[in-house]
This record gives C-alpha cells, sequence and structure tokens, in this order.
C-alpha cells in the first residue's frame, strides 16, 4: 500500500510539473490584439494632443503635480503603471471602479484615442517600469486568452 501511494504521489507530482512547465512556455504574442500597447512616436504624438485636451487638466503632466487632489499623478510617484493596459484603457472610457470624480469618455474618446492617451502617459515612466509594466500587461492578456475572456 505504501508503495503504491508514493507511486500516485510521484506521477500526479510529474503531471502537475509537466503541466506548469506547458502553460509557462505559451507563445502568446497577442495575436491581433492592442494589448499590450506597442507605444511608437506617432501613438505617442497623438495621445500628447488628447491627453492635453482631456487629462491634463485634472492630473497635470509630468512635470507638475496633479491639479485635482483626487486625481492620481501619471508619472511613477502614481501607481498607474501597477496595472494593465487593457484595464486602463477601459477605465478611461467606462470610469475607474470606486473612483467617483472622474468622468467616463466612452461618448469622447474612441478606444483607439484612448490607447494614445495611454501610450503618451508611458512616457511619464522611466524604462525599466514601461517593461516592468508591459509585462504585467502581457501576463495579463495571456491569461484572459487562457480563459477564453478576450473580448
Amino acid at each position: 500500500m505504501k508503495i503504491r501511494a508514493a507511486t500516485s504521489v510521484c506521477v500526479v507530482t510529474i503531471g502537475l510539473a509537466l503541466l506548469l512547465i506547458a502553460c509557462g512556455s505559451s507563445d502568446f504574442d497577442g495575436g491581433d490584439s492592442k494589448y499590450p500597447i506597442n507605444v511608437g512616436s506617432e501613438i505617442v504624438a497623438a495621445g500628447a494632443e488628447i491627453y492635453a485636451q482631456n487629462c491634463v487638466a485634472c492630473h497635470g503632466d509630468n512635470t507638475q503635480r496633479p491639479l485635482l487632489p483626487a486625481a492620481p499623478p501619471h508619472t511613477v510617484d502614481g501607481h498607474t503603471w501597477h496595472h494593465q493596459d487593457r484595464l486602463i484603457v477601459e477605465w478611461i472610457l467606462d470610469g475607474v471602479p470606486l473612483a467617483q470624480v472622474m468622468p467616463k469618455f466612452r461618448d469622447i474618446l474612441t478606444e483607439d484615442e484612448a490607447i494614445s492617451a495611454l501610450a503618451y502617459i508611458k512616457t511619464f515612466w522611466p524604462d525599466d517600469v514601461v517593461d516592468i509594466q508591459t509585462e504585467g500587461s502581457l501576463q495579463y492578456e495571456k491569461q484572459l486568452a487562457e480563459f477564453g475572456d478576450l473580448p
């Protein structure tokens, strides 16, 4: 009995290890997804204009503190970079959960315009923070794809 139980535990352990290896080596490349955002000069230039028109009045820019105390800075001192691209864009368009001050921009901006604004915000962050945030966004996209929750 002890040998059979030990063998079963070994087989289950090896099976779980192989499953974890297979899941961890997913070759998710984002497909035709817009996320994580690929930051380029054209999208950043468009985002700078969108940010100036819709965001800077409350959040400030990368050289000043937010003008509205309830609005977090989008610099590295803020917490925007702790969130994934897809969620930030959804929050821009549909409002941030539990944030009662920030307006919803769904009727003002398209998804692509919100993406451009976020691309511009990312220029406020050091390269290492952009890398960390992009990796988090990529992992989030992998999870959505794995569980079939991509829109």
